[in-house]
């Protein structure tokens, strides 16, 4: 089972200057395989050589969560979108990814688009490329109700088939969906997955590490691992003032330590 930790634990850190090639140390600290690197970046074009030698030196894998959409409110926007889509997947090919994530949308969109051939045809591409350079392109139920609804979900896997689920355990719950529920119609389309759990706090829900919450992440792993999917499982939650102890902690839970 392949687990690595997510830049979003060091948000903070890496938002006031830290450089994501640290996380890479960090990493192998907590018993992980690699990182899943964000657009935290301070200068890119000295960053990627730093990450490939963390990288290599460690012997560690990397995926690359970008900020980028597949929808937009209008077709203009969503072209737009699926251009920056594509630079994402540049990015990710500096990286030597092996995963690209992204969202559904990332503001107001219109669902219907993606049974539009316009929309197909400007996806084509690239689905085209990544699969050219064995790129997981991989769609993130976001945490929202109509970001996360499944049946968007199911709607984009028909229209690209070639596109895969980054299953987020937590997410699915901000779009009133049990996660279980959630893995009974994508289990055969994942590929990626969020671990984090889910709070109530003051009426509402908040992001958290495994183990702490209201989701059962760690059935939700063991079935997706019992399914034979054998890709890559992220730690992805809120690190706190003590990120390592908080990935240990999760790693416990998880039955990974």
């Amino acid at each position: 089972m392949t687990v690595i930790i997510s830049a979003v634990i060091w948000e903070k850190e890496c938002k006031a200057g830290m450089r994501q090639a640290e996380l890479v140390n960090l990493a192998q600290q907590a018993g992980c395989a690699g990182v899943e690197f964000r657009p935290y970046w301070h200068n890119i074009e000295e960053e990627i050589p730093e990450i490939h030698q963390a990288l290599g030196s460690n012997g560690l894998l990397c995926t690359y969560a970008s900020n980028e959409a597949l929808l937009a409110a209008s077709r203009e926007e969503t072209l737009k979108a699926i251009g920056s889509l594509q630079a994402g997947l540049h990015l990710a090919r500096r990286l030597e990814a092996k995963v690209l994530r992204f969202n559904a949308a990332n503001g107001p969109f219109d669902p219907d688009f993606v049974k539009q051939a316009w929309w197909t045809a400007a996806m084509k591409p690239i689905v085209a490329e990544a699969q050219a350079c064995n790129i997981t392109l991989a769609v993130e139920n976001g945490p929202d109700g109509k970001k996360g609804d499944p049946q968007l979900f199911q709607e984009i896997f028909a229209a690209l088939p070639a596109i895969r689920l980054t299953y987020d355990t937590g997410n699915w719950l901000y779009a009133n969906t049990r996660p279980e529920a959630a893995l009974d119609l994508f289990l055969n389309q994942i590929g990626y997955v969020h671990l984090k759990d889910i709070i109530c706090e003051n009426a509402g829900l908040k992001h958290s590490y495994p183990g702490t919450g209201i989701v059962d992440v760690r059935g939700l792993k063991e079935r997706i691992a019992a399914s034979g999917y054998d890709g890559v499982f992220t730690l992805e939650f809120p690190g706190g003032d003590k990120p390592l102890e908080r990935i240990s902690q999760s790693r416990a839970y998880l039955g990974l330590a």
